[in-house]
């Protein structure tokens, strides 16, 4: 998949993550959502929490057909679909600034006054200095991506990120409710790999944007000695004559070769301006090719084939971080959503009186568990009678939810007793049953922080320890802007 792909699959997994109650699109359009595209992917093949080849085939399948069918649907939903953005480049802004390069190439580059071309006065030494360490910088980046080097810079791309994000929220109405839910999921699941690919597409246009400085400056040396005569001189007081032979023939080397034109050692001692006067300046164009070439094989080269090896890398870059999004969940929920028969799941209700404001929030629990076509059956359990419900009760099947208000602070007196004994009766009809203690939230939505939420999730846990299989929390997000589901 490449970057858009996963923007679309990133957008639909935060709808359907941060709409959990199906305020904007209802379980029923999932699910069939799913079934059309699944391919026969079952719930039990989905072992990690990474991205394989089938499941993301899958994912991807299943976002397009979302997206396709969202046509038509109503506009509370187009509208979150579209606040959903990450920040991004444009072409406009690159293409600007590689014209500013080329200008600021030509323009940086003189041959000289008086008609001669000081070889030392150009800025060929700098430029190719910095160019080499910069390119040697990058091929860390390219061909060491686990390099610290390479993880230098993301602050850049980050900080860029941040800004275009103030400035679109400055301009625009803040949500609330469900959009605000959806969209604070998706830049959690999509900024960190939009950072990354923006650091990436980043140093590509600076290599770019190298090159084409390197190219100005070569242009501009053919089109100054287009109209004027130049002789080619040099003067130094750091360098004799013998020196500055080895350092030409060195600095030159590499672009005497690829064009074949020798490097015209000969001339340099007669090149040499000392007190003023020069004893035989030589003809500028030798030595424009050679400036020209070196600037082509050792700065316009490297960094285009830099640019080059970036792109290559970037949906690479991008695609291995999404795989490892914690899928696992996301993709059984989805799953289970369309498996299962007419299974029976006895679910047995501590303390609570069923409502049918609970009980939905209950059967999604149990489906998302169980598989899509799971039917629940409630049975109350009355408190202060948990011994005697536990003396009579007889299963039904292998599988059972036993239901508490996740508010209550559980004893092992009570709770952990009754969840005991209640799977030792399991345990009379079925070698290997399989409870689940399912905690009911749904008057904590809004009063709970989610911190106190996992800690009392945590605290059941280690209270029924090697008792259930599985502690699943079932929480009802309430919204300021709710409105009834899309049919």
């Amino acid at each position: 998949m490449d970057w858009t792909d996963w923007q679309r699959v990133l957008k639909w997994r935060a709808l359907e993550e941060g709409d959990a109650d199906g305020v904007l699109v209802n379980a029923e359009r999932r699910r069939e959502a799913t079934a059309h595209t699944r391919a026969g992917l079952a719930s039990e093949e989905i072992t990690g929490d990474v991205l394989e080849e089938r499941s993301e085939s899958f994912v991807d399948k299943r976002a397009e057909w979302l997206e396709r069918e969202a046509v038509g649907w109503r506009g509370d939903l187009i509208h979150v679909l579209d606040l959903l953005r990450v920040p991004q480049g444009r072409w406009s802004w690159a293409l600007a600034g590689w014209g500013l390069a080329l200008v600021t190439g030509y323009w940086f580059t003189d041959l000289g006054q008086a008609g001669e071309f000081n070889l030392l006065a150009l800025p060929l030494v700098g430029l190719l200095a910095w160019n080499a360490v910069v390119i040697v910088l990058g091929l860390l980046c390219e061909l060491m991506p686990t390099s610290a080097v390479a993880g230098r810079g993301g602050w850049v791309a980050e900080f860029l990120a941040h800004g275009i994000s103030r400035m679109g929220k400055a301009t625009k109405e803040v949500e609330s409710g469900v959009a605000e839910t959806v969209r604070a999921r998706y830049e959690e699941l999509a900024w960190p790999l939009a950072w990354r690919r923006l650091q990436m597409r980043l140093r590509i246009w600076l290599h770019v944007a190298a090159a084409l400085l390197a190219l100005g400056g070569a242009a501009a040396l053919y089109a100054r000695g287009w109209s004027h005569e130049y002789r080619a001189v040099w003067e130094s007081t750091l360098l004799g004559k013998n020196e500055a032979a080895a350092f030409f023939e060195t600095l030159f080397k590499p672009a005497s070769k690829v064009l074949r034109t020798p490097v015209p050692l000969d001339q340099i001692a007669g090149m040499h301006r000392t007190l003023g006067k020069v004893a035989k300046p030589a003809p500028a164009l030798p030595w424009i090719h050679l400036y020209a070439g070196t600037l082509l094989v050792l700065i316009v080269l490297p960094r285009l084939l830099l640019a080059g090896l970036g792109a290559a890398r970037c949906g690479r870059v991008v695609a291995q971080p999404a795989r490892a999004l914690s899928w696992g969940g996301y993709l059984r929920a989805l799953l289970r959503a369309v498996e299962g028969g007419s299974e029976r799941i006895q679910v047995l209700v501590h303390a609570i009186e069923p409502t049918a404001h609970h009980r939905e929030v209950w059967d999604r629990g149990v489906r998302e568990r169980f598989g899509g076509m799971a039917r629940a059956e409630y049975v109350r359990i009355p408190a202060g009678e948990e011994d005697e419900f536990a003396a009579a009760w007889q299963p039904v099947c292998a599988n059972l939810v036993m239901l508490f208000n996740m508010a209550t602070t559980p004893e092992a007196e009570v709770q952990r007793r009754l969840v005991s004994d209640v799977r030792q009766r399991l345990l009379t009809k079925h070698a290997e049953p399989e409870l689940i203690v399912l905690l009911d939230g749904t008057s904590l939505a809004g009063r709970w922080s989610p911190e106190k939420i996992a800690g009392r999730e945590q605290l059941w846990s280690q209270m029924v320890e090697g008792l259930a299989s599985e502690v699943i929390v079932a929480v009802r997000k309430e919204s300021t802007r709710a409105k009834p589901p899309v049919s």
